[in-house]
């Protein structure tokens, strides 16, 4: 004869499988879902924790639930009811896709940071959403607006809930982003943010963070202090501009104008340095420091300075910006503003998550986020020497 506290704990078992089961099947736990906590259920059906191990190892057999050592259990995305399909109204914590839309770009590693970040904080939040990442980068401007506007009919197309956006299409793709926000798809921007559209924004001041790159080299006595820069409309590459001439000014007057060279972002990056270093050195009297918009340009100017045998820092110091090098394998002679881009990828995934949490009728307030930076000092630069 068995015994009967066995049979107790198997009716039990029985009992709660049967009732998540029944929950499973209506919905009440939609597909991709996280389960609650074993201590909840415990609570809740007046059992023991053992008991609702029993009956999830019970459910994981029907293949109604997955389980994964150290995290809690989930139901199965085969064992509800279809996906939804586009324009639908979807369950809301249904396991659905979200989107990370920045520039690919191999050499620069913001991009991937971002997405760590985010990636990070949908762990972290046990959120029950796939990321999925886009890219709208290319050799020039035009290409960059098709990506960008076929990646935002993609993220309307496929019902994606949220997205990610560092916008590179300006004025052109604008439209695109604002009808996306209109269909009540939230949108936060990375990096930069259009001064024409409302939204959220997680990034940095710019203007800021460049006045205090210049002024760090102001501090070294340099004066003739030249500016590498894009001819680009984005409120990124401005600031960065309005930055430096800020700075400049604190020496008591405004910039030459011929220190400020600007390249064109629909040709190769390689002859536009060179046409800028050839500028530069050109001048009767040649800028003894050099801020570059960002690392990339900085990095390909101190080539080109090295090709021609200009020492740096001895005969020039170059200042960088968004510190990439923080993931290069080997140790960086750049000294450039550290960008925290990872936690700028955190702090939008949690800002897009709280979002669509949000009741429908809950007022709507956009922030801007604005991420502290500093300077980090290498090799690259130096004090102002009275024989340059």
């Amino acid at each position: 004869m068995s015994d009967p506290q066995n049979r107790s704990r198997l009716s039990a078992v029985n009992r709660l499988t049967a009732a998540l089961t029944d929950r499973i099947e209506r919905g009440e736990y939609a597909s991709g879902e996280w389960l609650p906590t074993e201590r909840d259920l415990a609570i809740e059906f007046r059992a023991d924790r053992s008991t609702v191990r029993a009956a999830f190892a019970a459910l994981a057999q029907k293949n109604l639930i997955l389980r994964e050592r150290g995290r809690r259990s989930r139901v199965s995305v085969h064992s509800a009811s279809p996906p939804p399909s586009p324009g639908s109204d979807a369950p809301p914590n249904s396991l659905q896709m979200l989107a990370v839309l920045t520039p690919q770009t191999p050499m620069y590693h913001a991009s991937s940071a971002i997405q760590r970040g985010a990636l990070d904080a949908l762990r972290q939040m046990e959120a029950p959403y796939h990321l999925l990442v886009l890219d709208n980068e290319a050799e020039t401007r035009s290409e960059t607006f098709r990506r960008e506007r076929q990646a935002l009919e993609v993220i309307h197309n496929e019902a994606i809930r949220g997205v990610i956006l560092w916008h590179q299409g300006n004025a052109e793709t604008l439209p695109d982003v604002r009808h996306l926000q209109e269909t009540g798809v939230p949108i936060i921007m990375v990096d930069r943010h259009s001064e024409a559209l409302s939204c959220d924004f997680v990034g940095i001041d710019n203007v800021e963070a460049a006045r205090e790159a210049v002024s760090y080299l102001l501090s070294l006595g340099h004066r003739r202090i030249g500016h590498l820069t894009m001819d680009d409309p984005t409120l990124t590459v401005r600031d960065r501009e309005q930055g430096y001439r800020e700075a400049m000014q604190l020496q008591g007057g405004y910039p030459a104008e011929e220190w400020i060279f600007r390249m064109s972002d629909s040709t190769r990056l390689q002859p536009s340095v060179i046409a800028a270093v050839d500028h530069f050195l050109s001048l009767a009297e040649p800028p003894t420091a050099m801020f570059a918009m960002n690392d990339l340009l900085a990095h390909a100017f101190l080539a080109e300075l090295h090709a021609r045998g200009v020492r740096v820092p001895e005969q020039i110091s170059v200042i960088g910006f968004d510190d990439v090098d923080e993931f290069a394998p080997r140790p960086s002679p750049l000294t450039t503003v550290h960008q925290p881009f990872e936690r700028m990828g955190r702090r939008a995934m949690e800002l897009l998550l709280a979002r669509l949490a949000a009741p429908a009728d809950a007022p709507l307030v956009f922030q801007h986020v604005l991420l502290p930076t500093h300077l980090v000092l290498r090799s690259s630069c130096s004090p102002y020497h009275t024989n340059h």
